[in-house]
């Protein structure tokens, strides 16, 4: 991955789940998969917005985000964490590029086993749409 996104462990993206902070990091999930994978099934707290639609997001304006995909991006100098997931990994680097040419340094967190080991480990903190 070409990107200086921290990578996260399934303890860690568990811990951001169940309290949206890792350590005393503010942190924001964000579930790159499609719509439809999302609302069959996703961690607790995440947001959704799909790797084919990232580059446009990152070009709206905060409030226009926020109207479109219904929660705050924080920005790319926020304090908040952006933590990037996905079914297996493959869009969570394709989104954490995204997010690093969108200036995304410090914030920028992702966990690649994604979905799959998340479905199989984390059952308490699902939620389906």
């Amino acid at each position: 991955m070409s990107t200086n996104a921290k990578q996260l462990e399934l303890k860690d993206i568990l811990e951001i789940s169940s309290s949206g902070k890792l350590g005393d990091k503010d942190m924001v999930i964000l579930d790159v998969r499609r719509p439809d994978e999302f609302g069959s099934g996703h961690v607790k707290n995440a947001k959704n917005v799909p790797v084919q639609e990232l580059g446009q997001a990152l070009q709206l304006t905060p409030s226009e985000f926020e109207a479109k995909y219904g929660f705050k991006l924080p920005a790319n100098d926020s304090q908040t964490g952006v933590a990037v997931h996905c079914m297996r990994g493959t869009r969570a680097q394709m989104a954490a590029s995204l997010l690093a040419e969108a200036e995304y340094k410090d914030n920028l967190f992702v966990y690649l086993p994604g979905w799959t080991e998340l479905a199989g480990a984390a059952s308490a903190q699902i939620e389906k749409l």
